[in-house]
């Protein structure tokens, strides 16, 4: 199987397990003949994870799998901590990195939903800020053959709806080739990994940073949910980490999500393996040398990137 889709899948299984044992408390599997599934074919799943964790393209996975309402299958596999030797645990905590995008934009919606804001709200109604930004236009010079960019005015403000989608005109610097942008990302500190930054440190940033697009015509993978929930922010009168765990998290009992992991969690913490973006193959196993607090000052670090665990306690 391709890495991209094991990864995919990885996550896949590991949320489904989360919402299977909302269900399936005591994370007994029901007998899979008894709900229309195959024990023999669902073998499978283990034997495949297995491979791929034997080729170094995963640490370790936990998969469960449910069928009308009941848990028929449920296994780990590999390593919580491969470099350790720590075996794979059921109540393991996983980083969901970009899928915290989906819970945000629950969060925003939910918003919406009350009447505090619209779809069609501009951003900048929330965060002045970013107010008449301008956009960086590629131009192509056919007769040196090179690629120019000119500073035009944006044709409308970007809106709620446009982070939504992501179609704000926001990007990420390491996928985009706008050297403007780029440039203008690096000086402010979010070219690479702007967890470091403070949530209105990173609004600066991108008050001084020109857009890739024009707001609403092109979608653009981006920073757009980072923005979205300084928007929460600002309509809520709330840190998003408490308005996620009041609105979200705590009604549906997703008692180990959240944007940091406590201390007194973080040995269930499973190590992952991160992507060479260069390479497309796993880099070394990644450890949280840097990033072992539980401060509030250490929020930002884990900020817009919620860990969920595939345990309910």
């Amino acid at each position: 199987m391709k890495l991209r889709f094991i990864a995919t899948l990885a996550f896949a299984v590991t949320t489904l397990c989360s919402s299977v044992l909302l269900q399936a408390q005591n994370c007994n599997p029901h007998r899979p003949n008894r709900c229309g599934m195959s024990a023999s074919k669902l073998a499978h799943i283990k034997e495949a994870f297995a491979q791929e964790i034997d080729k170094g393209n995963l640490p370790g996975v936990v998969v469960m799998v449910a069928r009308k309402g009941k848990l028929v299958y449920s296994e780990t596999v590999g390593f919580q901590n491969k470099e350790a030797g720590k075996a794979l645990s059921k109540d393991a905590i996983f980083r969901i990195y970009s899928m915290t995008k989906p819970l945000v934009s629950v969060g925003a919606m939910m918003l919406i939903e009350d009447g505090k804001m619209q779809l069609n709200d501009a951003v900048s109604k929330f965060i002045p800020a970013v107010k008449g930004l301008q956009v960086s236009v590629a131009k192509a010079d056919g007769e040196f053959a090179k690629v120019t960019y000119t500073l035009v005015p944006s044709d409308r403000e970007m809106t709620v709806q446009d982070l939504l989608r992501h179609t704000s005109g926001l990007a990420y610097a390491n996928l985009t080739f706008n050297s403007p942008v780029k440039d203008a990302y690096a000086k402010g500190g979010i070219d690479d990994d702007p967890r470091g930054l403070t949530p209105a440190q990173e609004i600066e940033s991108f008050s001084k940073s020109p857009l890739i697009h024009q707001p609403g015509t092109i979608w653009e993978y981006s920073l757009s949910t980072d923005m979205l929930g300084r928007v929460i922010e600002a309509v809520s009168g709330k840190r998003l980490a408490d308005y996620m765990e009041e609105r979200l998290f705590k009604p549906l009992q997703m008692n180990d999500t959240g944007f940091w992991v406590p201390l007194e969690k973080q040995g269930r913490l499973a190590e992952a393996l991160p992507i060479d973006t260069s390479s497309g193959k796993p880099n070394k196993l990644w450890t949280l040398t840097r990033r072992r607090t539980t401060t509030r000052a250490a929020e930002a670090a884990y900020r817009l990137q919620p860990t969920t665990c595939a345990s309910r306690k």
